[in-house]
């Protein structure tokens, strides 16, 4: 939980309103014993209690969600830098037993890798974070769905209209979120992918089936190079996703 997250201090405030015109209704009641009273604070509790609940599970459901992502990326970032010192290791030994592979070129292109990596982890969680996209992900869905159903029982032909164009927009915005989300999971599991290449980048490199040849050293060369390709291709994607603090 964030004290700075924006949802928890405008969750405390309805919160505290909600108390507040409980109390007042509860007090007006005792002294009125009026059945509108009675009407209004049941209303009070079903109506606007119930929605401080759907509030409070959308809350803390979306922090489970961005703790299970940064979970994810902290997994990342180190298996990422112990694959870096691993394979540097890897390299070096097994040229100097070789004696004529250089292994610069190869830990160069690993830095690359491994801060590529870096970087798209790093796009990803500021993707997460964002306040904007992380409430339009939870209120668009239901504004959909409130829309729809005004729609349905609207009778007035210009409401109406004017409800199926709000929709449209809804429904267009949903689609980019739900499009964005799709993008993240292709990065990450790009992520994954180089990852994985990483250990058997050194896997090869300890049995010496690597560096002992130019012919398989330049073959290395080259799948770490379009792993770093495929990894800016997906970190060029979401830069296109223009944030409020940029």
């Amino acid at each position: 939980m964030q004290k700075s997250d924006p949802r928890w201090r405008r969750f405390w405030q309805n919160l505290i309103w909600f108390v507040a015109t409980v109390v007042a209704l509860i007090l007006l009641l005792r002294f009125l014993r009026s059945p509108v009273v009675l009407v209004a604070l049941w209303g009070v509790g079903v109506v606007w209690g119930g929605l401080l609940a759907y509030k409070l599970s959308q809350i803390l459901f979306g922090a489970d969600q961005l703790a299970a992502g940064d979970e994810r990326s902290r997994i990342y970032l180190d298996q990422a830098v112990d694959y870096k010192a691993k394979i540097k290791k890897a390299v070096k030994s097994t040229s100097d037993s070789a004696g004529h592979v250089d292994p610069g070129q190869l830990t160069d292109q690993i830095d690359g890798l491994t801060g590529a990596i870096e970087a798209l982890v790093d796009r990803i969680g500021s993707l997460r974070r964002n306040e904007v996209i992380r409430r339009d992900l939870q209120a668009v869905p239901q504004a959909i769905k409130d829309l729809e159903a005004r729609l349905a029982s609207e009778s007035d032909a210009t409401i109406s209209a004017q409800l199926e164009r709000t929709l449209a927009n809804r429904q267009k915005q949903l689609e980019s979120l739900k499009t964005l989300q799709n993008t993240i999971k292709r990065a990450e599991i790009q992520i994954e992918s180089t990852l994985s290449q990483l250990g058997t980048i050194y896997s090869q490199l300890l049995t010496g089936q690597s560096t002992s040849h130019v012919a398989d050293y330049n073959r290395l060369s080259a799948d770490v190079d379009e792993e770093v390709r495929l990894l800016q291709d997906h970190l060029e994607a979401l830069r296109e996703v223009k944030l409020d603090e940029e």
